[in-house]
Protein backbone atom coordinates (compact mmCIF):
# COMPACT_ATOMS: atom_id res chain seq x y z
CA UNK A 1 0.00 0.00 0.00
CA UNK A 2 1.11 3.18 -1.27
CA UNK A 3 2.02 6.30 1.17
CA UNK A 4 -0.52 8.30 -0.29
CA UNK A 5 -3.21 5.53 0.57
CA UNK A 6 -1.95 5.20 4.13
CA UNK A 7 -2.62 8.88 4.91
CA UNK A 8 -5.86 8.89 2.65
CA UNK A 9 -7.07 5.74 5.05
CA UNK A 10 -5.74 7.73 8.37
CA UNK A 11 -7.77 11.36 7.43
CA UNK A 12 -10.83 8.67 6.68
CA UNK A 13 -10.82 7.87 10.00
CA UNK A 14 -9.96 10.97 11.49
CA UNK A 15 -13.15 12.25 9.77
CA UNK A 16 -15.35 9.69 10.91
CA UNK A 17 -14.30 10.05 14.30
CA UNK A 18 -13.66 13.82 14.77
CA UNK A 19 -15.86 15.36 17.79
CA UNK A 20 -19.07 16.94 16.56
CA UNK A 21 -19.58 20.72 16.98
CA UNK A 22 -21.25 22.47 19.75
CA UNK A 23 -24.80 22.94 17.53
CA UNK A 24 -24.16 19.41 16.60
CA UNK A 25 -24.32 18.27 19.96
CA UNK A 26 -27.60 20.61 21.35
CA UNK A 27 -29.71 19.49 18.04
CA UNK A 28 -28.40 15.50 19.20
CA UNK A 29 -29.29 16.17 23.18
CA UNK A 30 -32.28 18.20 22.10
CA UNK A 31 -33.52 14.85 20.06
CA UNK A 32 -32.45 12.46 22.78
CA UNK A 33 -34.28 14.55 25.37
CA UNK A 34 -37.41 14.69 23.47
CA UNK A 35 -36.91 10.36 22.74
CA UNK A 36 -36.28 10.10 26.59
CA UNK A 37 -39.64 12.00 27.30
CA UNK A 38 -41.53 9.64 24.62
CA UNK A 39 -40.47 6.69 26.13
CA UNK A 40 -40.92 7.31 29.61
CA UNK A 41 -44.51 8.35 28.90
CA UNK A 42 -45.10 5.20 27.28
CA UNK A 43 -43.84 3.23 30.37
CA UNK A 44 -46.50 3.69 33.06
CA UNK A 45 -44.01 2.15 35.92
CA UNK A 46 -41.60 5.69 34.86
CA UNK A 47 -44.27 7.99 34.09
CA UNK A 48 -46.01 7.58 37.43
CA UNK A 49 -42.89 6.99 39.41
CA UNK A 50 -41.69 10.40 37.55
CA UNK A 51 -44.37 12.34 38.10
CA UNK A 52 -44.46 11.16 42.11
CA UNK A 53 -40.75 12.68 42.38
CA UNK A 54 -41.24 16.08 40.05
CA UNK A 55 -44.14 16.77 42.69
CA UNK A 56 -41.73 15.53 45.40
CA UNK A 57 -38.85 17.67 44.34
CA UNK A 58 -41.29 20.74 43.30
CA UNK A 59 -42.84 20.83 47.32
CA UNK A 60 -39.12 20.26 48.85
CA UNK A 61 -38.12 23.22 46.65
CA UNK A 62 -41.33 25.59 47.92
CA UNK A 63 -40.55 24.20 51.67
CA UNK A 64 -39.36 27.95 52.70
CA UNK A 65 -42.96 28.99 51.00
CA UNK A 66 -45.14 26.64 52.33
CA UNK A 67 -43.98 25.31 55.38
CA UNK A 68 -45.58 27.73 58.11
CA UNK A 69 -43.60 27.16 60.97
CA UNK A 70 -40.31 27.26 62.80
CA UNK A 71 -39.67 23.14 62.72
CA UNK A 72 -37.26 22.87 65.57
CA UNK A 73 -39.45 25.82 67.88
CA UNK A 74 -40.96 24.23 70.72
CA UNK A 75 -44.38 25.34 71.71
CA UNK A 76 -45.07 23.46 75.27
CA UNK A 77 -48.74 24.90 74.91
CA UNK A 78 -49.78 23.08 71.98
CA UNK A 79 -48.46 19.74 72.19
CA UNK A 80 -49.80 16.92 70.75
CA UNK A 81 -52.37 18.68 69.07
CA UNK A 82 -54.84 16.90 66.20
CA UNK A 83 -54.76 17.69 63.10
CA UNK A 84 -56.00 21.12 61.75
CA UNK A 85 -56.19 24.28 59.93
CA UNK A 86 -52.93 25.76 61.93
CA UNK A 87 -51.23 22.61 62.33
CA UNK A 88 -52.20 20.23 59.23
CA UNK A 89 -50.71 17.36 60.59
CA UNK A 90 -50.74 17.96 64.19
CA UNK A 91 -47.90 18.61 66.60
CA UNK A 92 -45.61 16.57 68.17
CA UNK A 93 -44.92 16.01 72.18
CA UNK A 94 -42.56 19.03 71.88
CA UNK A 95 -45.46 21.51 70.36
CA UNK A 96 -43.64 21.70 67.01
CA UNK A 97 -45.30 21.58 63.74
CA UNK A 98 -45.23 18.03 62.09
CA UNK A 99 -46.23 19.23 58.69
CA UNK A 100 -43.30 21.95 58.59
CA UNK A 101 -40.64 19.25 60.12
CA UNK A 102 -41.89 16.34 57.60
CA UNK A 103 -41.08 19.10 55.03
CA UNK A 104 -37.73 20.27 56.63
CA UNK A 105 -36.50 16.82 57.14
CA UNK A 106 -37.64 15.79 53.50
CA UNK A 107 -35.43 18.44 52.13
CA UNK A 108 -32.31 17.97 54.02
CA UNK A 109 -32.70 13.68 53.81
CA UNK A 110 -33.44 14.04 50.06
CA UNK A 111 -30.49 16.16 49.80
CA UNK A 112 -28.12 13.78 51.66
CA UNK A 113 -29.04 11.30 49.38
CA UNK A 114 -28.31 12.53 46.45
CA UNK A 115 -24.77 14.26 46.90
CA UNK A 116 -23.96 10.60 48.87
CA UNK A 117 -24.65 9.12 45.53
CA UNK A 118 -22.72 11.61 43.38
CA UNK A 119 -19.99 11.39 45.84
CA UNK A 120 -20.02 7.28 44.98
CA UNK A 121 -20.55 7.97 41.27
CA UNK A 122 -17.70 10.42 40.93
CA UNK A 123 -15.48 8.08 42.99
CA UNK A 124 -16.73 4.67 41.03
CA UNK A 125 -17.37 5.47 37.78
CA UNK A 126 -13.34 6.87 36.87
CA UNK A 127 -12.31 3.57 39.08
CA UNK A 128 -14.27 0.99 37.48
CA UNK A 129 -13.90 2.31 33.65
CA UNK A 130 -10.02 2.80 33.76
CA UNK A 131 -9.28 -0.84 35.72
CA UNK A 132 -11.85 -2.36 33.05
CA UNK A 133 -9.84 -0.53 30.05
CA UNK A 134 -6.37 -1.12 31.55
CA UNK A 135 -7.26 -4.58 32.15
CA UNK A 136 -4.15 -6.70 33.41
CA UNK A 137 -2.45 -6.45 36.33
CA UNK A 138 -4.09 -2.69 37.16
CA UNK A 139 -7.76 -4.56 37.01
CA UNK A 140 -6.42 -7.77 39.24
CA UNK A 141 -5.85 -5.08 41.90
CA UNK A 142 -8.64 -2.70 41.88
CA UNK A 143 -10.92 -5.24 41.63
CA UNK A 144 -9.31 -7.29 44.57
CA UNK A 145 -9.82 -3.83 46.66
CA UNK A 146 -13.39 -3.27 45.33
CA UNK A 147 -14.28 -6.77 46.79
CA UNK A 148 -12.90 -6.46 50.56
CA UNK A 149 -15.01 -3.41 50.23
CA UNK A 150 -18.03 -5.59 48.99
CA UNK A 151 -17.02 -8.03 51.40
CA UNK A 152 -17.63 -5.89 54.69
CA UNK A 153 -20.79 -5.14 55.62
CA UNK A 154 -22.48 -1.53 54.63
CA UNK A 155 -24.13 -1.00 57.68
CA UNK A 156 -21.67 -1.91 59.55
CA UNK A 157 -19.53 0.94 57.73
CA UNK A 158 -22.54 2.98 58.08
CA UNK A 159 -22.24 2.07 61.94
CA UNK A 160 -18.33 2.33 62.37
CA UNK A 161 -17.55 6.36 60.37
CA UNK A 162 -21.38 7.87 62.18
CA UNK A 163 -20.16 6.48 65.74
CA UNK A 164 -16.60 8.17 65.21
CA UNK A 165 -18.53 11.34 64.00
CA UNK A 166 -20.36 11.13 67.54
CA UNK A 167 -16.76 10.86 69.51
CA UNK A 168 -15.38 13.80 67.49
CA UNK A 169 -18.47 15.43 68.37
CA UNK A 170 -20.00 16.76 64.80
CA UNK A 171 -22.89 18.64 64.36
CA UNK A 172 -25.01 20.83 61.77
CA UNK A 173 -23.03 20.32 58.32
CA UNK A 174 -20.17 18.88 59.21
CA UNK A 175 -22.74 15.49 60.65
CA UNK A 176 -24.39 15.65 57.19
CA UNK A 177 -20.80 15.44 54.92
CA UNK A 178 -19.28 12.32 57.45
CA UNK A 179 -22.99 11.05 56.30
CA UNK A 180 -22.41 11.55 52.85
CA UNK A 181 -18.86 10.38 52.89
CA UNK A 182 -20.20 7.38 54.74
CA UNK A 183 -23.05 6.41 51.96
CA UNK A 184 -21.09 7.81 49.24
CA UNK A 185 -18.00 5.14 49.92
CA UNK A 186 -20.15 2.90 50.26
CA UNK A 187 -21.98 2.60 46.83
CA UNK A 188 -18.66 3.28 45.34
CA UNK A 189 -17.76 -0.65 44.95
CA UNK A 190 -20.91 -1.43 43.47
CA UNK A 191 -20.49 1.85 40.54
CA UNK A 192 -17.00 0.68 39.94
CA UNK A 193 -17.86 -3.19 39.44
CA UNK A 194 -20.94 -1.97 36.77
CA UNK A 195 -18.82 0.30 35.09
CA UNK A 196 -15.65 -1.83 34.27
CA UNK A 197 -18.61 -4.81 33.33
CA UNK A 198 -19.46 -2.01 30.72
CA UNK A 199 -16.58 -1.12 29.68
CA UNK A 200 -15.59 -4.68 28.28
CA UNK A 201 -18.05 -5.40 26.43
CA UNK A 202 -17.60 -2.03 24.80
CA UNK A 203 -13.67 -2.00 24.45
CA UNK A 204 -13.74 -4.64 21.86
CA UNK A 205 -15.91 -2.46 19.02
CA UNK A 206 -14.69 -0.68 16.19
CA UNK A 207 -14.89 2.47 17.04
CA UNK A 208 -12.19 1.99 20.29
CA UNK A 209 -10.22 0.00 17.57
CA UNK A 210 -10.06 2.98 15.33
CA UNK A 211 -9.21 5.62 18.31
CA UNK A 212 -6.51 3.17 18.66
CA UNK A 213 -5.13 3.26 15.45
CA UNK A 214 -4.98 6.85 15.03
CA UNK A 215 -2.62 7.51 18.12
CA UNK A 216 -5.65 8.60 20.52
CA UNK A 217 -4.42 8.70 24.14
CA UNK A 218 -5.90 6.01 26.40
CA UNK A 219 -7.38 8.33 29.03
CA UNK A 220 -9.10 9.77 26.44
CA UNK A 221 -10.75 6.59 24.63
CA UNK A 222 -11.61 5.66 28.30
CA UNK A 223 -13.46 9.12 29.56
CA UNK A 224 -14.58 10.70 26.56
CA UNK A 225 -15.44 7.85 24.16
CA UNK A 226 -16.47 4.68 25.66
CA UNK A 227 -17.68 6.22 29.14
CA UNK A 228 -20.57 7.81 27.07
CA UNK A 229 -21.90 4.75 25.76
CA UNK A 230 -21.74 2.97 29.24
CA UNK A 231 -23.86 5.35 31.47
CA UNK A 232 -27.68 3.92 31.10
CA UNK A 233 -27.07 1.06 33.43
CA UNK A 234 -25.29 3.56 36.04
CA UNK A 235 -28.32 6.10 35.58
CA UNK A 236 -30.66 3.37 36.84
CA UNK A 237 -28.77 1.56 39.67
CA UNK A 238 -28.04 5.12 40.69
CA UNK A 239 -31.80 5.91 40.78
CA UNK A 240 -32.73 2.70 42.77
CA UNK A 241 -29.87 2.85 45.32
CA UNK A 242 -31.45 6.61 46.11
CA UNK A 243 -34.23 5.30 47.72
CA UNK A 244 -32.26 2.34 49.68
CA UNK A 245 -29.93 5.72 50.43
CA UNK A 246 -32.78 7.42 52.06
CA UNK A 247 -33.87 4.52 54.08
CA UNK A 248 -30.49 4.08 55.08
CA UNK A 249 -30.63 7.44 56.53
CA UNK A 250 -33.89 6.98 58.05
CA UNK A 251 -32.79 3.83 59.82
CA UNK A 252 -29.66 5.46 61.16
CA UNK A 253 -31.43 8.39 62.45
CA UNK A 254 -34.13 5.50 63.79
CA UNK A 255 -31.48 4.34 65.63
CA UNK A 256 -30.12 7.32 67.34
CA UNK A 257 -27.51 7.79 64.76
CA UNK A 258 -28.54 10.34 62.76
CA UNK A 259 -28.04 14.52 63.07
CA UNK A 260 -28.85 15.00 66.63
CA UNK A 261 -32.11 16.68 67.98
CA UNK A 262 -34.16 18.92 67.10
CA UNK A 263 -33.18 18.45 63.94
CA UNK A 264 -35.67 17.82 61.52
CA UNK A 265 -35.64 14.15 60.53
CA UNK A 266 -38.16 11.18 59.48
CA UNK A 267 -36.00 8.68 61.10
CA UNK A 268 -35.74 10.74 64.22
CA UNK A 269 -39.56 11.76 64.26
CA UNK A 270 -40.42 8.23 63.38
CA UNK A 271 -38.43 6.78 66.34
CA UNK A 272 -39.72 9.75 69.03
CA UNK A 273 -43.41 8.55 68.13
CA UNK A 274 -43.26 5.14 69.66
CA UNK A 275 -44.00 6.65 73.48
CA UNK A 276 -47.32 8.49 71.75
CA UNK A 277 -48.69 5.23 69.55
CA UNK A 278 -51.37 4.58 71.45
CA UNK A 279 -52.75 7.80 72.81
CA UNK A 280 -51.71 10.05 68.90
CA UNK A 281 -50.69 6.83 66.17
CA UNK A 282 -50.68 10.53 63.74
CA UNK A 283 -47.45 11.38 64.81
CA UNK A 284 -45.63 8.20 63.44
CA UNK A 285 -48.16 8.25 60.18
CA UNK A 286 -46.95 11.38 59.00
CA UNK A 287 -43.26 10.53 58.70
CA UNK A 288 -43.40 6.72 57.98
CA UNK A 289 -45.92 7.87 55.14
CA UNK A 290 -43.21 10.44 53.54
CA UNK A 291 -40.24 7.44 53.46
CA UNK A 292 -42.74 5.33 51.96
CA UNK A 293 -43.74 7.71 49.21
CA UNK A 294 -39.93 9.22 48.52
CA UNK A 295 -38.39 5.54 48.22
CA UNK A 296 -41.73 4.42 46.29
CA UNK A 297 -41.21 7.19 43.84
CA UNK A 298 -37.38 6.60 43.44
CA UNK A 299 -37.86 2.41 42.95
CA UNK A 300 -40.57 3.27 40.64
CA UNK A 301 -38.85 5.69 38.16
CA UNK A 302 -35.41 3.16 38.49
CA UNK A 303 -37.56 0.69 37.40
CA UNK A 304 -39.22 2.28 34.59
CA UNK A 305 -35.75 3.28 33.77
CA UNK A 306 -34.45 0.02 34.00
CA UNK A 307 -37.49 -1.44 31.79
CA UNK A 308 -36.57 1.69 28.87
CA UNK A 309 -32.91 1.23 28.65
CA UNK A 310 -32.50 -2.58 28.62
CA UNK A 311 -35.13 -3.77 26.06
CA UNK A 312 -33.76 -7.01 27.04
CA UNK A 313 -36.00 -6.85 30.13
CA UNK A 314 -39.62 -6.06 27.72
CA UNK A 315 -38.65 -9.60 25.96
CA UNK A 316 -38.55 -11.46 29.32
Amino acid sequence: MSSTELQNGRRGIEEAIQPPTMAERMSRYGGMLQEALSELYKSKTAFIGGLMLVSLIIILLLTPVIAKHDPVKPNYSAFLKAPSAENYFGTDRYGRDIYSRVLWGGRRLVSIAIVAVIFGLTIGIPYGVLSGYYGGWVDSIAMRVVDGLLAFPGILLYLLIVTLAREWKLEGFWNDLILVFALGFAFFPEVARLARSSVLTEKQKEYVEASNTIGEANLYIAMRQILPNCVSPLIVNATVRLGFVILIIAALSFLGLGSPPPTPDWGADLSASRDHMETNPLIAIFPGLAICYTVLAFNLFGDGLRDILDPRMTER
